[in-house]
């Protein structure tokens, strides 16, 4: 197997991952997210669903760590050069605060609501943790993923409507993370399913327009 061919069917992997990711959110887990309820009924959903809440969490951590591995693909098609560099790494560097977050979410809160220590300190961990994965984790991850698009599309490498996708859906996740730097769930979940959407099909684009 060539190391093009391991990349592309390596893509459809991460596509499937990040896809079951986002109906889980939008499916089981939504109880226990700040969208439509309120924070005792998130507790009380985090306590009688543990396994799934945890589980869940997991997929979207193998989901923070497939998108730096595109992005790394990204990469690859590009010359060495300062910019390539530094979008790469605010990639990476955006894995920190993504994780830290998902453990919070997948294992602190569990155990915040099981051994009852409050709903204040529920509040605080919920508050930390969507600052740390949808604001400064997304940012990195967004930021660093424009970078990456920007120098394909002035390499010559992507053109036209695919490098007009691929920017489109780096700007709604950036649209994301100021939706959370403003307190607005309404907002990120709209930007959350838009950017979803279309980076999980524009990977796919990319799979067949240039990997292929």
């Amino acid at each position: 197997m060539t190391n093009k061919t391991l990349k592309f069917y390596l893509i459809h992997i991460i596509v499937l991952i990040i896809s079951i990711a986002c109906l889980l959110m939008n499916g089981p887990m939504r109880g226990g997210l700040p969208i439509d309820n309120t924070l005792v009924e998130r507790m009380t959903f985090i306590g009688q669903n543990q396994l799934l809440w945890s589980v869940s969490w997991g997929v979207w951590m193998a989901s923070a760590l497939g998108l730096f591995i595109f992005c790394t693909m990204l990469a690859d098609e590009l010359p060495s050069s300062f910019m390539r560099t530094t979008g790469l790494a605010f990639v990476g560097l955006g894995i920190a605060p993504d994780l830290i977050a998902e453990v919070i979410y997948a294992f602190i809160l569990p155990q915040v609501v099981v051994q009852h220590l409050g709903e204040s300190n529920f509040a605080f961990l919920e508050i930390l943790a969507a600052h740390l994965t949808g604001f400064l984790g997304n940012g990195l991850y967004n930021l660093g993923g424009i970078i990456l698009t920007l120098l394909l599309v002035k390499q010559g490498v992507i053109k036209g409507w695919i490098s007009t996708w691929g920017i489109s859906a780096w700007i709604l996740g950036l649209l994301l993370s100021a939706s959370i730097a403003i307190g607005s769930m309404q907002l990120a979940e709209i930007f959350t399913a838009s950017s979803m959407v279309l980076s999980t099909v524009w990977m796919l684009i990319f799979a067949y327009k240039v990997i292929r």
